[in-house]
């Protein structure tokens, strides 16, 4: 006849921590949710307890009303002032009768009504229109009159540049024209001539051209004040 044996005799159990962690389930309590939700419920119920306890208040008793004094204040008689503090406290007084330099005086102009005048009048300032016949014209800006002109003819001893044409006009040559041109010219500061003009011609447009722009593209002078020159360009045929 065989024993029987119970299950909790061949139960078998794990004594090795890493069997433990390696196979959970062996080690999983079965009333460990149990004591958690229990856990839970305590806490809940100790703060539902600890909350229901109000404090007592506290009753301050309200002093009685004190009556309110109007209070008047009275400033200080102050002390009369003294000689120094009336000198020192006064503004010197302002001379009006003469202009002070901080305050600029302009002067009224009277100018003349824009629709009765045919020329413009700058001014500044205060502007009181009149009639055209009572306005005076602006100012003319007077400009130095020009130079007068000198004969000029280069010997090459001169200081600058004035090379002669080496060839006759091509054209002057074939029509066998030959004659005198003397040319104005303007020379400004920087020795450049700044106005070349017929003076007298030569009776050929030719000649007087080839003769103006020879001039005004070949020749300087040195630097120095404005002049003016009279220029005589003879152009005669070979024999």
């Amino acid at each position: 006849m065989s024993e029987s044996v119970s299950p909790a005799a061949t139960a078998y159990q794990l004594n090795s921590d890493l069997a433990k962690l390696c196979l959970p389930a062996a080690s999983r309590d079965s009333l460990r949710r149990l004591a958690y939700v229990n856990s839970i419920c305590a806490a809940f119920l100790l703060v539902g307890l600890v909350g229901l306890k109000m404090p007592e208040p506290h009753v301050r008793a309200i002093p009685e009303p004190v009556e309110i004094v109007p209070v008047v204040f009275t400033p200080p008689d102050q002390p009369p002032p003294t000689p120094q503090e009336d000198t020192m406290e006064q503004p010197p007084e302002e001379d009006l009768s003469q202009p002070t330099l901080d305050t600029p005086v302009v002067a009224t102009v009277v100018a003349a009504d824009p629709a009765n005048v045919a020329f413009a009048v700058p001014v500044q300032g205060p502007v009181i229109l009149a009639p055209a016949r009572f306005a005076a014209p602006p100012p003319r800006v007077q400009r130095p009159p020009p130079p007068a002109p000198t004969r000029f003819v280069p010997t090459g001893k001169e200081v600058g540049s004035f090379p002669w044409p080496r060839s006759y006009p091509r054209q002057a040559l074939l029509e066998r024209q030959q004659g005198t041109v003397t040319l104005l010219v303007q020379v400004g500061t920087d020795g450049q001539p700044t106005s070349v003009t017929i003076h007298e011609s030569s009776g050929y447009g030719t000649l007087d051209r080839h003769a103006l722009e020879w001039v005004r593209d070949h020749w300087r002078w040195p630097p120095g004040p404005p002049r003016a020159y009279y220029v005589p360009f003879v152009y005669q045929l070979p024999k």
